[in-house]
């Protein structure tokens, strides 16, 4: 596997990317919980004044904490939300001892995070299958962050009282970053606070990793403060009719099993006969044991990297300098602008090759550079779309991408959620236990995209393997353990 799995330097190890996320906000089979719907309710605030002026406003708490599982934190808080025809107003309210907040920072830094900060994701249209994503961050001082955030162009007020921070802001609608609401509009939000003296960064409304896509709630504008119940079944049904809840086909819907497998020693070959899908590299299989695979009912797809480039990949030569990006040290391979046409039609051509080879479809890797290089996301996009248009029957397998998978899902039959329960230390050499967050892929299990959970382990790691494939059921997704490499299929996976 060739993903980057990068990890950004914040929040004490907490990933960030703040790029354009997929949609897949809080649910559950039962429908969007009440307890996933903030309201705002009709009335001008004068941020700065008296706080009596939030009296009676619902009041939601930011108490549980990022990674997996959440967990209530130590310090908690709230916030509020109002509205008028000119502004949305929104309050927070954050315990913490006076003498451990940190608002040093100015407006113009660009690790602001290393402030005590309170953030806000925004999406006023949350029912499309791209929704656009906004993003605030201010200290405990007022201060209005300008990297990553979608504008300084708000009023903004904070106080640092004795046990608790205040913030409370006026972010004007009408305008290039926010519409004009009314009642009865419906948005997606997400809230999280930032402790750093006590490592604490809880979001709002589920917890999870900060990055993932689906740790939204939803923000309904109201009159006056409205039965919590009656928004989320609203919620619940709107979000049932429209693209973002749509039922998603996957040609993999029958699989209870798959493999990967890069070596191509024959007697591991043979144990792909025990798999209902095997991910392959091309040189893997010959077209006898494709045949025989195929006999067997197993579907074989080959990997392709659409974002990287492999040195000694036999399209190297013909790669222009210009559209390499950078260096994946880990792998030593190249990341790719993948909107250049020259390397979409190498792409191309490859999968052509594969076709006429008699492979079952397509395993997509290392979209996650975009992730890294956003700017190239559009062309990662297209790629997947195009596979899809020029082989209608294929199977296509993506691995991670999350940033892009709400663009990519009607496209695909599978997405790989690469080191889910355990993974590979580079740096240590190390196999260990990770808990990747499920909400990145979840609500799109539920409507119907198949979830592959890859996690890595030595064979002697039994214990390790055996949670990996009891968390990747536990969820739905289908599980396969084996080394970094992948050239080995194991005798006891679970």
């Amino acid at each position: 596997m060739k993903s980057t799995l990068k990890i950004t330097a914040h929040r004490s190890g907490m990933t960030l990317a703040l790029a354009l996320l997929t949609l897949g906000l809080a649910q559950s089979n039962a429908g969007v919980p009440a307890s996933s719907v903030a309201q705002a309710v009709k009335r001008t605030i004068n941020v700065g004044g008296d706080l009596k002026q939030w009296d009676g406003l619902p009041q939601y708490k930011v108490v549980l904490s990022n990674g997996v599982p959440s967990v209530p934190v130590n310090n908690s808080g709230y916030y509020s939300l109002a509205y008028d025809d000119q502004n949305l107003y929104v309050l927070g309210v954050f315990d913490q001892p006076k003498d451990t907040v940190k608002a040093v920072l100015n407006t113009d830094a660009g690790e602001w995070w290393n402030d005590d900060v309170m953030e806000l994701f925004v999406r006023t249209q949350p029912f499309v299958n791209a929704p656009v994503e906004a993003h605030f961050a201010i200290n405990p001082a007022g201060t209005r962050f300008k990297a990553y955030t979608a504008t300084t162009d708000y009023k903004s007020v904070g106080r640092i009282e004795d046990n608790r921070w205040v913030l409370e802001l006026a972010i004007p609608l009408n305008t290039a970053t926010f519409p004009a609401v009314k009642a009865g509009d419906i948005w997606a939000l997400k809230v999280g606070r930032e402790h750093q003296k006590a490592a604490e960064f809880p979001i709002w409304p589920v917890g999870g990793d900060f990055n993932s896509p689906n740790n939204y709630g939803y923000l309904a504008f109201t009159e006056q403060p409205a039965d919590a119940s009656a928004l989320a079944t609203a919620v619940t049904e709107k979000l049932g009719k429209s693209p973002a809840g749509s039922p998603l086909a996957s040609r993999l819907s029958d699989i209870g099993s798959y493999a990967v497998y890069y070596g191509n020693a024959a007697a591991d070959v043979q144990k792909l006969l025990n798999y209902d899908l095997a991910i392959v590299q091309p040189s893997t299989v010959n077209a006898a044991q494709l045949k025989m695979l195929h006999d067997n009912g197993t579907r074989v797809v080959a990997y392709m990297t659409i974002g990287e480039l492999d040195r000694n990949a036999a399209a190297a030569p013909t790669v222009d300098p210009s559209w390499i990006l950078g260096e994946n040290k880990n792998w030593g391979s190249q990341f790719i602008d993948a909107s250049q046409p020259g390397w979409q039609k190498i792409v191309a051509d490859q999968a052509a090759k594969l076709n006429a080879e008699g492979l079952d479809g397509f395993f997509l890797d290392t979209l996650d550079t975009a992730d890294l290089y956003p700017k190239i996301a559009p062309g990662l996009v297209k790629i997947v779309q195009d596979l899809r248009a020029a082989y209608p029957d294929a199977v296509i397998v993506q691995n991670r991408g999350f940033a892009l998978l709400n663009q990519t899902a009607p496209s695909i039959d599978a997405v790989m959620f690469e080191s889910f329960s355990s993974s590979y230390n580079f740096d240590k050499k190390t196999y260990g236990d990770v808990s990747g967050d499920p909400s990145f892929v979840e609500a799109l299990s539920k409507r119907g995209l198949k979830v592959l959970a890859l996690d890595y382990a030595q064979p002697e790691q039994q214990d390790m393997i055996t949670r990996d494939y009891q968390r990747a059921k536990s969820y739905g997704f289908v599980p396969y353990v084996s080394t970094i490499s992948l050239d080995k299929v194991y005798e006891a996976n679970p």
